[in-house]
């Protein structure tokens, strides 16, 4: 029972962090659009915060790729103790 308590903390902790990343993942978008339509219209827009903001996106989505492998691995082992 002691493990099941950990597991659903562990579980609980993973998928806070998940809907943060998320709700940051959403903010940068937006931003990115944004500058992504300035640029396709021909208008200027900042090309460093455009370049941050895509290299910073992908860090997010790997860091998100890697809480997803974690959560399921996490499930696995949660459905193995209850079993």
């Amino acid at each position: 029972m002691r493990r099941i308590d950990e597991l659903t903390s562990e579980i609980n902790e993973a998928t806070l962090q998940l809907q943060s990343i998320k709700d940051q993942m959403s903010k940068q978008f937006k931003e990115i659009w944004k500058l992504q339509c300035n640029k396709d219209m021909g208008k200027e827009y900042d090309k460093e915060r455009y370049d941050d903001l895509m290299y910073n996106h992908k860090l997010l989505q790997m860091k998100r790729r890697q809480l997803i492998t974690h959560i399921n691995y996490l499930n696995k082992e949660f459905f193995e103790v209850l079993m």
